[in-house]
């Protein structure tokens, strides 16, 4: 790695610790074993300035068994929540992060899923929508 690189990512680390360090103040357990394995993902809730709540992003590629962490950076109480909305018959059943409150966090490890596109949305606000895409992994 040059130089350059490596200080520009230690830059990075050290700006992201205060954030990471605000949501772990309020985090909440998606599973309960002990988690050792590198974050592969980011999932934002996030709101602009006219208070519309959004996935940052709104789409997410990751690897099976990858694991994402989910922050809450809106003001408000949200999930990530497998189907496309409440009336979705599958709705919640690959996945459900439950209520994230604001500036709280969770992980959720993609083990038990197979390759392919699952939709997700707040169970909170089901307006607010996302795609989840599951490639294989490389083992």
């Amino acid at each position: 790695m040059k130089k350059d690189s490596f200080i520009l990512l230690m830059l990075g680390t050290f700006l992201a610790l205060p954030i990471f360090h605000s949501y772990a103040q309020n985090a909440t357990n998606f599973h309960s074993d002990v988690d050792v394995s590198p974050i592969e993902a980011v999932i934002m809730i996030n709101e602009d300035q006219n208070k519309t709540v959004f996935f940052d992003p709104n789409t997410i590629t990751i690897r099976v068994g990858g694991e994402i962490l989910i922050a809450n950076n809106s003001t408000e109480d949200h999930s990530v929540t497998s189907g496309s909305g409440p009336d979705d018959p599958m709705s919640g059943k690959f996945f459900n992060t439950n209520i994230i409150k604001p500036k709280g966090f969770t992980e959720y490890v993609t083990e038990n899923l197979n390759p392919g596109n699952y939709s997700f949305y707040s169970a909170a606000d089901p307006q607010i929508k996302g795609q989840l895409v599951v490639v294989p992994s490389n083992k």
